[in-house]
């Protein structure tokens, strides 16, 4: 039989990115999805805009993953 999967998937605000990367609390964020046991499996941009402003990237949503585990 093959395992069983849960998943969790979590919006990141790319507004509050800095000109040195992430902001510390979303890395805080990521290692405390990974000590959980979740696994990154994708990301995926949302990208929005205004007439004047252009296209820019929002956010993104993480797309997690791990084994169900049984009882």
């Amino acid at each position: 039989m093959a395992g069983r999967w849960e998943y969790k998937i979590v919006y990141f605000d790319a507004r509050r990115w800095t000109s040195t990367g992430l902001p510390n609390d979303l890395n805080e964020r990521f290692d405390a999805l990974g000590m959980e046991g979740w696994e990154l499996v994708r990301t995926e941009p949302i990208i929005g805009g205004s007439l004047f402003a252009g296209n820019e990237t929002r956010g993104f949503i993480a797309f997690f993953k791990r084994p169900v585990v049984s009882n």
